[in-house]
């Protein structure tokens, strides 16, 4: 059976040698080096910083963000040559004051002439401040190339043209891929000729996907897809036997020589950005995260016996493009034991391994809210537990924080700051968790002539692929063409590797004039982060717990002992690509939706239960009469065998747990109430048409004899849309879940049963005329308002089967009703 199997004994497979050939194809794929002409480099950053000049009064209203004033242009900056002296005066300090003993005597002494000349040149006289300005970079490269933390010699990269679709999403499917490159390793990057090496020569024409170097420095993993010219036009992608194999994108090793190349995932999935974990594992992100609401190693082991099905992305696509969801999966060191590390619901990228060894990625976290600027960084423990927000779940810009990296000792993270609406790239920026989870504070900005693509504009130049030698200086890749939105496409050339510092340097290292460069990692050894031992248990019970310490921590305006139990939402994935179809809502994505049920919350605000493992699901406070308080707008889930502890609700992250016992973990954990009928998977005709046929229809329906009651149809086919669009303008259930959806969060107390026009009047003076519904029918129709009034949960009729299938097998962690 072909897959992530035969553990040991992987080599060099029949699908391998299928790729490579020695056809023309393959030959085209290692493209020769383009001549690198620093005088060259040096007029496109001349132009560019007079570009820049003309944006000065712009760049300067973000003084207040950016890590460092010398990135900014001054008011004294006349021309190309004053910026790239003062900066070039900004780093020699700071390596001198860091390095004391660095020999830069003959720098200093020909900066110091540089400056003592600079004024004597006329700004006006364009040929002399260029020739002026190429001596200054003279200067500053020597410099610059003396620090010690470019002691290496080599640099592995990929030369990487984008994809044929410019969306963060599409980015990563091997259909869409664009042909040309390879993984590369740059020498002599020091010098004025630097000379690139191909290390994957042999294969057919393809694309090359974010190389990463192993700890010891003698492996290299990336991820490839053989180039099909016809692929991109199929009209039914979802459909995988249209779609070769070859033409998703895989994962390869090979040795830094480039030998020794073993192929380690198979299958008609896209696996990609793999990253060597402290344990030898190998963790990536990978679409074969399929449909299963429930994830585990029995999951995952079905994509190696066939092309199982994707899930989708609600807010968009079609047959001819699919958006399948990829998160986070690990396998062994040769490709063997795959499980998934995550069970979440929508998308994951660019996962890193920090320095105290967690994988650090961004998520796109979008329960009941816009879609469009919740892609930000989260982290795990590398065996998939402990998943928690580092920066951004409520922040709307930038919209996307992609390619985190631990950027030095003190926690801080490089991410580049991207579009929804195109490829990765933009602004390079530092977040600094200890300042806030949220907002402007923890950022810090590297290059504030980027604006944030799309949330500020359209920038015309962009960076990416940063990789921090320290927090003052990084390797990363930068494009002198501007970034393009969803609908054009990217220029498959422009990305050139740099070496970047905080004061605004932009060193030039390498650039290749026919295709982009990408990814740049040194190649050789480094620390590798403590092995945080796993312990999630993947053979017992998929079960697991939470403790909520205290759930009115965090929480404003809801008093102690109002919440007394939670209602616990799973979400199902979405089974088709297209948009609203099935329509389950009033957005145009809402989520699939399947309610477990209730806990108890104690009185000193503490919950403890069970849960099923790696189900993605939300929580709901809930008050005396079962109304939300307050609900969640992300996902969170258990792997199997633990308990994920948390302080409270929306808690401050560096607040410490409390120290005294809490009431809930002084007993077993509660067993969940199941929801009323209707509820799993959320149906409103079986949740709420009952008691509307046996309360309601004999008034409000067609030909009834009250006129008026006639025309508030409750009818099955009339209900839904009656009571959603019921009250005045602005107080309608669908007014009030596109208010809440805009604005992205929860609000303690304002959530929709208890702002209801239709809830007031069935309650007022004891009832509407006779009609008196029971406890438990207000909570059914309350379950359904709370939960965005959705006419259904589930994307297909097979969907829900499944579904009920698997809540049986849950029986043990139900109470009786």
């Amino acid at each position: 059976m072909r897959g992530l199997a035969h553990a040991g004994k992987l080599v060099i497979c029949a699908a391998v040698a299928a790729f490579l050939t020695t056809s023309r194809a393959s030959e085209k794929s290692a493209l020769p080096d383009a001549q690198f002409n620093l005088e060259s480099e040096r007029k496109i950053l001349f132009d560019e910083l007079n570009r820049q000049l003309g944006a000065r009064d712009k760049i300067a209203l973000l003084s207040s963000q950016v890590l460092n004033d010398q990135a900014l242009i001054l008011p004294a900056d006349r021309d190309p040559a004053d910026i790239v002296l003062r900066r070039t005066r900004a780093l020699w300090r700071d390596l001198n004051a860091q390095y004391p003993s660095l020999a830069l005597s003959s720098e200093e002494a020909r900066l110091s002439e540089l400056e003592s000349r600079n004024p004597k040149i006329s700004a006006s006289d364009l040929e002399k401040r260029f020739s002026f300005f190429n001596e200054i970079c003279a200067v500053r490269r020597k410099i610059a190339l003396s620090n010690p933390l470019i002691s290496f010699d080599r640099i592995v990269f990929a030369k990487h043209a984008p994809g044929q679709y410019s969306h963060m999403s599409d980015q990563y499917y091997g259909w869409w891929s664009r042909p040309g490159g390879g993984i590369f390793v740059l020498d002599d990057f020091k010098s004025d000729a630097p000379h690139a090496s191909c290390l994957t020569s042999a294969f057919a024409n393809g694309s090359f996907l974010r190389p990463e170097v192993s700890f010891d420095g003698s492996k290299i993993l990336f991820s490839y897809a053989k180039y099909h010219p016809g692929v991109s036009g199929i009209r039914d992608k979802m459909d995988k036997e249209n779609v070769p194999e070859d033409a998703f994108y895989h994962v390869f090793e090979m040795n830094a020589d480039g030998s020794s190349l073993r192929q380690l995932t198979h299958g008609r999935y896209d696996d990609f950005d793999a990253r060597y974990l402290p344990s030898n594992d190998i963790a990536f992100l990978s679409t074969r995260r399929g449909t299963a609401l429930q994830c585990n190693k029995v999951t995952a082991a079905a994509t190696l016996a066939g092309n199982l099905p994707d899930s989708y992305v609600r807010c968009g696509g079609g047959q001819e493009r699919p958006v399948a969801v990829y998160t986070l999966h690990a396998m062994n060191s040769d490709g063997g034991d795959l499980r998934p590390l995550s069970p979440f619901e929508s998308f994951e990228w660019t996962p890193s391994v920090t320095s105290d060894g967690r994988i650090l990625y961004a998520r796109w976290d979008y329960v009941d809210r816009d879609n469009m600027p919740y892609m930000k960084l989260w982290s795990c423990n590398p065996d998939g537990r402990n998943p928690q927000i580092i920066y951004g779940n409520y922040t709307r810009n930038p919209y996307s924080t992609f390619e985190p990296r631990s950027a030095g000792r003190s926690g801080r993270i490089v991410v580049t700051a991207s579009a929804h609406h195109s490829v990765t790239g933009g602004c390079l920026v530092l977040v600094d968790p200890s300042a806030g989870s949220d907002g402007p504070a923890p950022l810090k900005r590297l290059t504030p002539e980027v604006c944030f693509p799309e949330s500020e504009g359209w920038p015309a130049t962009f960076y990416n692929s940063p990789y921090p030698l320290s927090e003052n200086y990084y390797l990363a890749c930068w494009s002198n063409l501007p970034l393009q939105r969803e609908g054009r496409v990217n220029a498959g050339k422009g990305l050139a590797i740099c070496l970047y510092d905080a004061f605004g340097n932009l060193e030039p290292l390498y650039r290749d004039a026919e295709i982009s460069c990408a990814c740049p990692i040194p190649l050789v050894a480094r620390a590798k982060p403590p092995e945080l031992a796993p312990q999630t248990d993947w053979s017992g019970p998929q079960e697991g717990c939470f403790l909520i310490q205290n759930i009115y921590e965090g929480l404003t305006g809801i008093p102690s002992g109002a919440i007394k139990k939670l209602r616990i939402v799973a979400m199902p994935v979405k089974t088709q690509p297209n948009m609203n179809t099935p329509r389950l809502g009033v957005t145009a994505d809402d989520p699939g939706k399947a309610i477990l049920g209730t806990v108890p919350v104690e009185a000193d605000g503490s919950a403890y239960f069970r849960v099923p493992s790696n189900v993605s699901v939300f929580f709901q406070a809930l008050d005396a009469n079962g109304q939300a308080l307050q609900t969640m707008r992300s996902l969170t889930y258990v792997p199997p065998g633990q308990t994920i502890s948390c302080v409270g609700c929306h808690e401050p992250k560096a607040q410490a747990p409390r120290s005294e016992p809490v009431l809930a973990a002084a007993r077993e954990a509660s067993r969940i109430l199941p929801g009323p009928d209707g509820s799993w998977p959320l149906r409103f005709d079986r949740l709420v048409q009952p008691l509307l046929n046996q309360h309601c229809v004999a008034c409000h329906t067609t030909g009834a004899q009250d006129k008026l009651a006639a025309k508030f149809d409750l009818s099955a086919e009339k209900a839904y849309d009656s009571l959603i669009n019921f009250g005045p303008k602005g107080a309608t259930l669908r007014d009030q879940i596109k208010r809440a959806y805009a604005r992205g969060q929860s609000l303690p107390g304002e959530c929709q049963s208890s702002a209801s026009v239709l809830l007031h009047l069935l309650k007022e003076n004891g009832g509407h005329r006779d009609v008196k519904l029971s406890a438990k029918e207000f909570e059914s129709l309350i379950t359904w308002m709370d939960t965005y009034a959705q006419k259904q949960g589930v994307f297909s009729a097979q969907q829900e089967r499944e579904l009920i299938e698997l809540r049986a097998t849950w029986r043990t962690l139900f109470q009786a009703k």
